[in-house]
């Protein structure tokens, strides 16, 4: 059982970044249909972009996030098929409920890069002003990094049997409930890490990898406290130089600005 569930897991990932490596070589077929992707691309709000976007962002989140979720899995599954032997599949809808609330969080990033667009687009000579806030959206998600919402979040993500004990229900309709709980603690433990992989560029899988074996580590590290506030400081740091110097954002991640104008 352990063994079958952890070969799913790592084909399902393998798929995932293989998946997010062949977008990453055909982003030009994205930028035709108007999918943002960084902070320095214009995008167009419209319902093919918006489903591209969100099938690319489900796609990533299985990528970085399936792997960390392992161990809540593999103990939702032990314990179910004690419970319900009757009812299979329990799990799977476990992992469906919390990828389809990762899915849903598409949509906060898809129109945060559809409104930067707009206004780049609006206010000529704006890329400072974008650059300079997205150095204050590191800063910030350093900051969460040190946060009680953080730690109480990071805490069910990270003992997989306190989650289960707090948030246990039976049946599959129970595991519905439970991945949908979970995904929202996950979001809750994660989305600085999220904004940070937002203003580096969706795109660049240098920045996804790193924020996945950030995220990984926090989970699996016992004291693994040490490692989000190690995370806090960097970013912070990060986060004003950037506000000072706009252009090291452009040295760092996706964004490229040329003759004025961002890409």
């Amino acid at each position: 059982m352990r063994t079958a569930l952890f070969i799913v897991v790592i084909i399902l990932t393998a798929a995932a970044w293989l998946l997010t490596y062949s977008n990453s070589q055909h982003m030009g077929l994205m930028m035709q249909i108007g999918v943002p992707m960084s902070i320095g691309m214009e995008g167009s709000a419209s319902f093919a972009s918006f489903v591209a976007f969100t099938g690319m962002w489900l796609v990533m989140m299985v990528a970085m996030m399936l792997p960390s979720s392992y161990p809540t899995l593999l103990l939702h599954r032990t314990i179910y098929r004690k419970r319900n032997p009757a009812r299979p599949g329990g799990t799977l809808l476990f992992a469906l409920s919390y990828f389809a609330v990762w899915t849903a969080s598409a949509t906060f990033f898809y129109a945060a890069y559809v409104l930067i667009g707009r206004l780049r687009v609006a206010i000529p000579g704006s890329e400072s002003i974008v650059l300079r806030s997205a150095g204050l959206a590191l800063l910030l998600s350093g900051l969460y990094q040190w946060s009680g919402l953080k730690r109480a979040c990071l805490k069910h993500c990270q003992t997989p049997l306190h989650f289960v004990t707090e948030h246990w229900h039976d049946g599959r309709s129970g595991a519905v409930r439970m991945g949908a709980a979970h995904g929202i603690y996950c979001f809750g433990c994660c989305w600085g890490l999220m904004v940070i992989l937002f203003v580096m560029g969706l795109m660049h899988l240098g920045w996804m990898a790193a924020i996945g074996a950030l995220i990984l580590l926090e989970k699996i590290v016992p004291s693994g406290r040490w490692i989000s506030h190690a995370i806090g400081v960097l970013f912070v740091v990060l986060g004003a130089i950037v506000m000072l110097f706009p252009d090291v954002l452009s040295r760092l991640s996706s964004q490229v600005i040329l003759q004025g104008r961002s890409y």
